[in-house]
């Protein structure tokens, strides 16, 4: 069996694109490459903590006055067909697209969903503690991660026209909110800075949930607290700005970076999309 191994695929020609790259080290200031207005780039590299694969690890930093989140569900689109990250971003133009969280096997969200003011998933999973909300009904542009042991939403009015629930990795004390285990997986994740912008962070390689909240909380992103997504396939980002596009599909089996990989074409049933303003 081929080994699995994680695929970053440039979707123009190398030389079109700068991305600055840095190795995790205590002191370092990432050089970020701004996008748009409010829309930074970097990847970083994760070693030591990297257990499979690519250390690198894609990172998107939003203004959250500057851009708009939107949760996506493929049940509010006119095919009602889950998409792949690709197809998501093609289809929305979006500067950014991630995955939203987890789902049972019959593709039903786990936890609360809301999708411009609409519920699709209206019950709040009990054992998880973080959102990722935008868009507050009074109106204007924001975007926050709820720790909802500190901030509880009332799923009958959430007070957000833009929620998707998952849970806590670690919150801001700094302590860990999830148990340490040996599951090595590709990883989503959604924190806020000390400046109170959004930070979008994708593994392209394998860690555990642990070693990744310890890199993210020793890096130089300066991150507060931080919710997890769905991890393994399902743990993808598309970047596309200008001549600027990235895209990370988690694990695959195969021996080169194409379209073709098998995390490309898995279908996500919800996305969170990134627009200008």
């Amino acid at each position: 069996m081929a080994r699995r191994r994680p695929v970053r695929l440039w979707l123009v020609p190398i030389p079109l694109v700068i991305v600055a790259l840095l190795v995790v080290r205590g002191g370092t200031r990432p050089h970020w490459s701004t996008l748009r207005a409010g829309v930074e780039f970097v990847t970083l590299r994760g070693d030591p903590w990297c257990r499979s694969g690519s250390s690198e690890i894609a990172v998107l930093r939003l203004d959250p006055t500057r851009v708009r989140l939107r949760v996506l569900h493929y049940t509010r689109e006119p095919d009602r067909t889950p998409l792949s990250i690709v197809e998501w971003q093609r289809r929305t133009g979006a500067l950014g697209v991630f995955n939203a969280g987890q789902y049972y096997p019959d593709l039903s969200y786990m936890g609360l969903l809301v999708c411009d003011g609409e519920r699709v998933s209206g019950r709040l999973h009990p054992q998880f503690k973080g959102a990722l909300v935008a868009s507050p009904r009074g109106g204007g542009l924001d975007a926050h991660v709820l720790d909802l042991d500190r901030q509880p939403l009332d799923p009958a009015a959430p007070g957000w026209r833009e929620v998707a629930q998952s849970f806590m990795l670690f919150d801001g004390k700094g302590a860990p909110r999830i148990r340490k285990t040996d599951q090595v997986a590709n990883r989503t994740v959604v924190a806020e800075d000390t400046h109170g912008r959004l930070v979008v962070i994708t593994s392209e390689g394998g860690y555990t949930l642990w070693d990744f909240a310890r890199l993210l909380q020793k890096g130089p992103l300066g991150l507060t607290h931080a919710m997890a997504m769905d991890g393994g396939y399902e743990a993808e980002l598309c970047v596309s700005a200008g001549r600027f596009h990235y895209a990370s599909f988690g694990r695959w089996d195969g021996k080169s970076d194409t379209h073709g990989a098998p995390g490309a074409s898995v279908p996500l049933p919800a996305v969170v999309a990134v627009f200008g303003e």
